[in-house]
This record gives C-alpha cells, sequence and structure tokens, in this order.
C-alpha cells in the first residue's frame, strides 16, 4: 500500500484544494457549480473528539450558503465504540447523525455489535438514506436489509451521482457470530470468498446497475479497509478487479489517505480516500464543473455549530441520567480487595473476578475466559448496581475478542501471569505478588504451585519469550459438558477475552500471538457486564465466595 499521509488543515471555507489529489473523470456532463461530498468514518461515537461533529456541521452549512450541490456521507461504524453509544444502545448516535443532517451511509461491521434486531431498530430510526450492495439473508423471517437498496441514486441539477455501499465480509467475524443465525444456521453472508471474486461480482453487479440508471459518476461508500491483512477482501484489491467506479471512499481500517490513485481492471486510475478515526478528520470530495475530481482532509475548522453544540451537550446530560440508573440489585458484596483491604484481585481468585470472566464467555459463547486482573478496577456494592458502577468496573473502553487457541496456549498464558504470584498475598500492610496480567478465570481450575520459581523468560521490552524448567501452574482443568475435565495441551478450545489480553500482547503476555482470532474488537467490555447482568436476572448466590477455580499454594 501506498504511504498513508495525514494532512492538518485549517481552512474557513473552500480552501486547500491545491493539497487534493485530482483525477480527471470522462463520466459526467459538464455542470455549472461544483459538487462537494464531505464524508466521516469510523467515528465510534466520537462526534465530540478532534473535529467533532460541531464544528463539521458549521463547515458543511457554511459551505452549502455558497454552494447549491452539497451532501455528507458516512462510511460505517459509527454507533459503537464510546460509552454513550454502549449505554444507549447506539441511538443517542442515530439522534445525533440526524441532526448533523447526514444524507446517505453505509454500514459498517460494529453497527451489528447490539445484535441484528437492534440494528433493524436504528434503522428505522434513521432520517438519512442507507445503501449496502453485498448482503445476503437466507432465513425465514425478513431481512434487517430487506429494504435497503445496493445505491441510491443523487441527482445535481441533472448530474446524477450514484453511492454503493459495501460492507467488509468478514463482518461476521468481527462483530459477534451468534447476531448472524438463526438457531444453528448463519442466515446473513456478505459476499466472502477467499480470493476476492464473490464481493467483486457484487459490487460490480451494481456499478452495472446504477450505469445503467443513468449515473452519471459512481462513488462507492466502503467498509472494506485498504490494509494488507484484509486482502483480498480490501478496497484496493476491489478497485483491481471491478470497472466503472469513479471514486472509493474508504473506512473500517482506520487508515488516514488523503486520494491515493489505483488502477481499476481497464488501467483507468480511482481515487481511493480515508479520514481515520474519532474524527480526526473529515473528507471531502469535489467534483469540478470540468468533471474532475478533488478529495482533501479537514482536521480543523474555526467554529462550532450553536445547534449541533447544543444537541451533543444534551444527549452527554442525557448520558449522566443513564449512568446513574439501575442496571440490576446485589445482595452482597463482588469485592476485588480482601478483608484487609489488600486488592488481590492482582493475585489470587475475587468474586468480582469471576462475574466479569462469566460475562466474557457468556457474551463470546466460549469453552474458556481470561481477563486480567489489572483491567477489573472496582468492586460492585450490596444494594442497587447503575450503569455507572458497570463503567468503573471496566473504565477502558475494551473489546470483546475470542479466539481458537490451543491447550499448550491457555497454559503458557496462565504460567506466564501467574509469575509474580505469592504464597501470601501482603507483606507489612501492603500488597504481595501483584502483577496486571493475572488472570481471572471461567471455564478453568488450575493450582498455581508458588514453592516453583518462576521459569518465564522475557526480551528487554518485558515481552515473554520462553518459559524453562519445571513450571508453577498445575492441575489445569476445562468445564466440558458441565464437567472439568483435564485440558490437552493438543486440545483446541475457544477463548474469550479482550483484545488486550487476546491480540494486543498485553502485559507481555505473548501466549495467544499465533492464535486464531474468531471475533476481533466485538462487543465493548461495558455492554458485556450489562447483557450479562440483565441475563442473569437476579445475581445467584454462587458469587458470595469464591469457588475454587484458582488454587494458590
Amino acid at each position: 500500500m501506498k504511504k498513508v499521509m495525514k494532512l492538518i488543515v485549517m481552512i474557513v471555507l473552500m480552501l486547500c484544494s491545491a493539497c487534493a489529489d485530482t483525477q480527471e473523470s470522462s463520466a459526467g456532463p459538464a455542470i455549472t457549480d461544483g459538487i462537494y461530498i464531505f464524508y466521516t468514518s469510523d467515528v465510534h461515537c466520537g462526534v465530540d473528539d478532534n473535529l467533532g461533529f460541531a464544528k463539521l456541521k458549521a463547515l458543511v452549512n457554511d459551505t452549502k450558503a455558497e454552494h447549491e450541490n452539497v451532501l455528507l456521507a458516512d462510511l460505517g461504524d459509527y454507533v459503537q465504540g464510546g460509552t454513550i453509544g454502549a449505554l444507549t444502545r447506539g441511538s443517542a448516535i442515530i439522534e445525533l447523525m440526524n441532526a448533523m443532517e447526514y444524507d446517505i451511509t453505509t454500514i459498517g461491521n460494529h453497527e451489528f455489535d447490539y445484535g441484528t434486531e437492534r440494528l433493524g431498530e436504528l434503522l428505522d430510526m434513521a432520517e438519512f438514506d442507507i445503501t449496502l450492495c453485498n448482503a445476503d439473508y437466507t432465513g425465514n423471517a425478513k431481512s434487517i436489509f430487506a429494504d435497503i437498496p445496493p445505491y441510491i441514486i443523487k441527482d445535481f441539477n441533472g448530474v446524477k451521482v450514484a453511492f454503493i455501499g459495501v460492507l467488509t465480509p468478514w463482518v461476521v467475524t468481527s462483530s459477534t457470530p451468534k447476531y448472524f443465525m438463526e438457531g444453528n444456521q448463519y442466515v446473513y453472508g456478505f459476499a466472502n470468498s477467499d480470493d476476492g471474486t464473490e464481493l467483486a461480482e457484487k459490487v460490480q453487479s451494481a456499478v452495472d446497475a446504477a450505469r445503467s440508471d443513468h449515473a452519471d459518476y459512481v462513488i462507492l461508500l466502503s467498509h472494506l479497509g485498504s490494509v494488507q491483512p484484509l486482502s483480498p477482501n480490501d478496497s484496493i484489491s476491489l478497485i483491481r478487479r471491478t470497472r466503472g467506479i469513479d471514486a472509493v471512499l474508504d473506512g473500517h481500517s482506520h487508515s488516514v489517505i488523503i486520494g491515493d490513485r489505483y488502477p481499476n481492471a481497464d488501467g483507468e486510475d480511482v481515487i481511493l480516500s480515508s479520514v481515520g478515526t474519532k474524527m480526526e478528520n473529515a473528507g471531502e470530495l469535489i467534483i469540478a464543473p470540468d468533471g474532475s475530481i478533488d478529495t482533501l482532509l479537514i482536521s480543523e475548522y474555526n467554529r462550532e455549530d450553536e445547534q449541533m453544540r447544543q444537541a451533543i451537550d444534551q444527549e452527554n446530560e442525557a448520558l449522566q441520567e443513564i449512568l446513574s440508573a439501575e442496571a440490576g440489585t446485589l445482595e452482597f458484596d463482588l469485592p476485588i480487595t480482601d478483608e484487609n483491604g489488600i486488592r488481590i484481585v492482582r493475585s489470587r481468585e475475587t468474586t468480582a473476578g469471576n462475574f466479569v470472566a462469566d460475562a466474557f464467555r457468556y457474551a463470546g459463547g466460549t469453552d474458556a475466559a481470561l481477563v486480567n486482573g489489572g483491567g477489573v478496577r472496582a468492586a460492585l456494592e450490596q444494594g442497587t448496581v447503575t450503569y455507572g458502577d458497570l463503567l468503573n468496573v471496566m473504565p477502558f473502553g475494551n473489546y470483546l475478542c475470542t479466539s481458537e487457541c490451543t491447550g499448550q496456549q491457555i497454559l503458557d498464558a496462565l504460567e506466564y501471569c501467574s509469575k509474580e504470584t505469592q504464597a501470601i498475598t501482603s507483606f507489612d500492610g501492603r500488597a504481595a505478588g501483584e502483577f496486571g496480567a493475572f488472570l481471572q478465570v471461567s471455564g478453568l481450575k488450575y493450582t498455581i504451585d508458588t514453592s516453583v520459581d518462576s521459569g518465564v523468560r522475557q526480551d528487554e521490552n518485558g515481552m515473554m519469550t520462553s518459559i524453562e524448567g519445571e513450571r508453577r501452574v498445575k492441575d489445569v482443568y476445562i468445564l466440558q459438558d458441565g464437567e472439568y475435565v483435564p485440558l490437552d495441551p493438543a486440545g483446541r478450545y475457544t477463548v474469550a477475552s479482550t483484545e488486550y489480553v487476546l491480540t494486543d500482547s498485553g502485559d507481555g503476555n505473548t501466549a495467544f500471538k499465533n492464535s486464531v482470532p474468531l471475533i476481533q474488537n466485538g462487543t465493548p467490555d461495558i455492554q458485556v457486564l450489562i447483557d450479562y447482568l440483565e441475563s442473569l436476572g437476579a445475581v445467584p448466590d454462587s458469587y458470595r465466595q469464591a469457588e475454587g477455580r484458582i488454587t494458590v499454594k
């Protein structure tokens, strides 16, 4: 991929076109004024971050005051990624997008994170057009995409611009697989093939239909990403396999691209642009009267739209009310400390740790779950549990991930994360043997023998490189069909955790570096806790005390 660049610009109206990439188009008729298409992507609830919605709204309105043909689009992943999205299950973001007066969007993989039924409700709330060309449904009910067209044509004073939405075919594994199923069968598909041909055929069909519908220009609203690991179902590969597309506005990989050019199947250059994430940039595509296409990125503006600022502030005030609302009740405490106030969640089994780990195993539908003790930051106390209380337990905004791992990888992870554990939890009033990587578990039982010195070896950066000699972790069992059975080092198991543990080698734990990812960046951690608490109704007595999942001797 060509070098990704970031453009930092301050604009007052429509300056900076000298910083843009330009493509001559032979598609459209002459127009007396340009067409100005603003685009956002991967906002992930960051409506008040960086450039933010209020400044973008002012920019769009100022452009409308000067030009007649102005449109605002989004490329997906808007309703998830922040507390305001999780606690309103996306509705607050849709309301703010309505206030922004978005004209058209496509759907990102994280729009599915509250389930397909909820996504259908959010789509019904939207006052903007939505397009998606590569969703197929084979179930017995009505597809939530039944009324969403593969392309939408916007008419700008006689010039027709077609917008085609496309979603990563790997959405099933980058969200939560059960959301795409009815019973035990997958009923939603997104043109996933190992060589990328199925996706290219779907998109080409939509392009051909739009051209037959007299579209003068075709713009792809893409949530495919443009980095090599996503190949061959990425935007660059798609450009090379198709013809008739004038520009690809791309999301998903959080890349920052002003406007690179790639040849299509006929050797004609197609502009590819991407704005990053969390409103670090907005993009602007300009179709000039001579038919040329420019793209530029905008990271700052000199004023805010007052009405949009007020709308954001109102949603934030409403969020504070939600944080104080009741999520459930507890008849007993779920602590992370012992009776002396020593924080043992980083060295021993705790009931709060059990609750969180169970929530992740429930959400992931996995054999086991592992949660680093350093990520469980607060206890849940007897009485009313608010959404704010759950946010205090896991405040870092991590996401559910699942992987297929070998038993040996699980053993290595437990060994690494038990390397600091001591026979005592405190000395002279201070915690002993604390380690943020210490794993709270669900679906597993094991013993740590502190008489054995740790054989973990690390490099100069603190990353685990090997484990030598006798191991401290012994007698490891995994829950299978309701019974604990010995963990098989050669066996394969599914594990749920956060991306910090499973994909980011957090705290130096490299055990899962070569595991097979199943769900990546799935449900937000606070939503995992909310869903689990709701599923329980009343928290059972089994959480009153530690169950013996982790024995330290």
